[in-house]
């Protein structure tokens, strides 16, 4: 009896010709990109094969009848980020440093990062702008893959699906980016490969500690000016008590709640700038030995000059995961 050609489950898998009963074959995820997870709820090991039956179907060996999937590995870049970076200025990315950056154009240039193999994490004031007239439908491209801005372009855009934008997020309210975070759904997921991976999610509260060093990157504004090759600056956690009191000294109004945090050094001229907003605050695991996204790029006040306001994702994880797996 023959059977019909298996079907490609994911980028983590392959495509089979026609086979014949009772062949077997092996269904490896694409390492180091992928690995196998049994199906939800099967309680089974991981099967890894599919076994010809004699009605002509490919059938796993989950007693739950459903497949078993390949999940993207996240946080694990191929090129290690130079740590050794002076305390002037913004580092130009190496190709693999950062690849799970994404550079959104909608209003201009942002940033995001790739989630898993087919999502944009962002920040909602990148798809609604403070304090200005937006259109529902505006056009927006997203750009994965490269660290020059020609070559990323080059590529070509991922074409959107659908936008999420958190509901705690208010346009019209210039002084408080409560529920700055969206997620983008692409059209299709992408391939994976050492220059696209996506980022892990926080899981603790310890990755928020004061002092601990994270990376952002973007291709935002340097000097008054775009970038051209994605930069990036490391940055230390600041204690809350610190960024209270420099928004009183400059007699500001924006709300700092509980769902952000603050980074950066007064001493040291290094920070997030315009054209950046959307991208992520990168932090080291050591548990876990990942990079894991526990900002989003939200807002501040001018460019290097003081700390910067990121959305404490981990305080947004209920809402992330009930996006994604929601069945659509």
């Amino acid at each position: 009896m023959t059977c019909s050609p298996l079907q490609n489950l994911s980028y983590g898998g392959f495509e089979s010709g026609e086979d014949f009963y009772p062949d077997k074959i092996p269904y490896p995820c694409h390492e180091p990109y992928y690995k196998i997870v049994p199906a939800v709820a099967s309680g089974q090991s991981l099967p890894g094969t599919f076994t010809d039956s004699t009605q002509g179907i490919w059938k796993g060996r989950e007693r739950s009848g459903k497949l078993s999937q390949c999940s993207p590995v996240c946080g694990q870049p191929s090129t290690s980020i130079d740590q050794d970076q002076g305390a002037l200025g913004a580092s130009k990315a190496k190709l693999g440093n950062f690849p799970w950056q994404a550079l959104t154009v909608i209003y201009g240039r942002g940033g995001g990062a790739l989630l898993g193999d087919r999502w944009i994490l962002t920040a909602a004031h990148t798809i609604y702008p403070k304090n200005s007239y937006f259109q529902k439908n505006q056009h927006m491209d997203v750009f994965l893959g490269h660290t020059d801005i020609e070559e990323i372009i080059k590529l070509g855009a991922h074409s959107v699906r659908r936008v999420i934008v958190h509901p705690d997020y208010r346009p019209e309210e210039a002084n408080n980016f409560e529920g700055d975070i969206a997620l983008l759904e692409l059209q299709n997921s992408v391939p994976l490969s050492p220059n696209l991976l996506p980022i892990c999610l926080p899981d603790n509260e310890t990755l928020y500690s004061s002092g601990l060093m994270g990376y952002v990157s973007g291709f935002g504004m340097e000097r008054g000016r775009l970038v051209s090759k994605l930069k990036y600056v490391s940055l230390p956690i600041a204690k809350r008590e610190a960024c209270e009191a420099w928004l009183l000294e400059k007699n500001r109004t924006e709300v700092f709640s509980s769902n952000m945090f603050c980074a950066g050094d007064r001493t040291l001229k290094q920070d997030a700038c315009q054209g950046d907003s959307g991208g992520v605050f990168a932090v080291w695991d050591n548990t876990t030995e990942r990079w894991k996204a526990t900002g989003i790029v939200s807002w501040g006040i001018d460019c290097s000059k003081g700390y910067g306001f990121y959305t404490k994702v981990l305080n947004y994880m209920d809402w992330l995961k009930s996006v994604m797996e929601e069945e659509t």
